[in-house]
């Protein structure tokens, strides 16, 4: 109980700095500490250096998705860690990675190009319920399927190791996509990685 008693001596600014050289995770857990703990854990300096360096990109209008606009950035890092906010032309999401304040991105079907995307009898566009894009495009009978997607690398945060995924749904009577092998590449700058699988 000393202890606490000592560090509840150190001035709040002192250690907002220290909590601001941990991660998000341990700012949580110190405010449990102490009162005086939970005061510099809770201010926007700490929680101004876990979000990304250079700010987010512009938003669109009533995002993030809450009630009331963030009153302190601790509420804006765990709004956006909590699920994705559109960017200000609604084809691209942003969300921030829980442990280390690194911007995701996912890119619409919209915002991707699609061999044959606007010829109705190969795909059509629906709207998306179930999404936080207003429409997405099913695929209704094609014979080559290519799909390309593209973000600017000055969006991403940098020393961060990133993944993509292609997010899709199947209808049960789906066929096509075992035979033949598919091929996914990701680029960037001089770099490419092609993976081939099924």
């Amino acid at each position: 109980m000393e202890e606490a008693c000592e560090i509840a001596r150190l001035p709040e600014e002192l250690l907002s700095a220290a909590l601001a050289r941990t991660t998000p995770r341990d700012a949580c857990r110190a405010a449990a500490v102490s009162p005086a703990f939970r005061a510099a854990a809770d201010s926007d300096d700490v929680w101004a250096g876990f979000l990304p360096p250079g700010g987010l990109p512009p938003l669109a209008d009533g995002e993030p998705p809450a009630p009331a606009l963030p009153s302190s950035k601790k509420e804006l890092f765990l709004r956006l860690s909590a699920g994705p906010a559109l960017l200000q032309d609604k084809l691209v999401s942003v969300w921030l990675d829980r442990e280390t304040g690194a911007k995701c991105y996912m890119l619409s079907a919209r915002n991707l190009f699609i061999v044959w995307g606007n010829t109705p009898e190969y795909w059509t566009w629906i709207p998306l319920e179930d999404s936080r894009f207003s429409e997405g495009a099913e695929l209704v009978n094609v014979c080559w399927f290519e799909i390309h997607g593209k973000i600017h690398g000055k969006m991403l945060s940098q020393g961060t190791t990133y993944a993509a995924y292609m997010v899709f749904k199947m209808d049960e009577n789906s066929y096509g996509l075992n035979f033949p092998v598919q091929e996914a590449s990701v680029s960037s700058g001089a770099t490419n990685l092609t993976r081939k699988g099924r």
